[in-house]
């Protein structure tokens, strides 16, 4: 009997990026993105109406127990939702499509992890992305991209 498998990515601290294999059903799920995580998965679902969204799944408390940035997966969901966030994700991220109709999983899309490369590359990760010149982000805070954070 063989477990249908949904195809996502890990984004690492580090900036890599690795193909995973999820399975569908809940309890093995879980236990993948536990492992995966460092703990406790909690879903984070973004994107715009009538476009691409993309689930994140991240450490539940990974903020509060003092996980690194993970400047890469913050800068690649900020570009999926179309505006920075006033946040970072921390720890290693799970990246998943995500179906906003049937609140599904789904695999993350050749787009989505194309542009997740390219984002690795151009940016030249790892490490946070550059603060706007001309002012300081507040201590504590995800420096906010330019207008177009993807372009250099």
């Amino acid at each position: 009997m063989s477990t249908a498998m949904l195809r996502a990515v890990c984004v690492a601290l580090d900036g890599t990026c690795r193909a995973l294999a999820v399975p569908q059903g809940a309890g093995p799920q879980r236990a993948v993105l536990r492992d995966t995580v460092g703990g406790e998965p909690e879903h984070a679902h973004y994107g715009r109406a009538g476009r691409r969204a993309v689930c994140a799944v991240v450490h539940e408390t990974g903020c509060r127990d003092g996980l690194p940035p993970n400047w890469l997966a913050t800068v690649f969901i900020a570009r999926v939702r179309g505006g920075p966030l006033s946040y970072c994700l921390h720890g290693p991220v799970v990246l998943f499509g995500y179906d906003a109709h049937t609140r599904d999983l789904t695999n993350l899309s050749d787009g989505d992890r194309a542009a997740l490369e390219e984002l690795a590359t151009r940016r030249g990760f790892p490490g946070p992305p550059l603060p706007p010149q001309g002012r300081s982000p507040a201590p504590g805070t995800v420096p906010r991209p330019g207008p177009h954070p993807w372009k250099t």
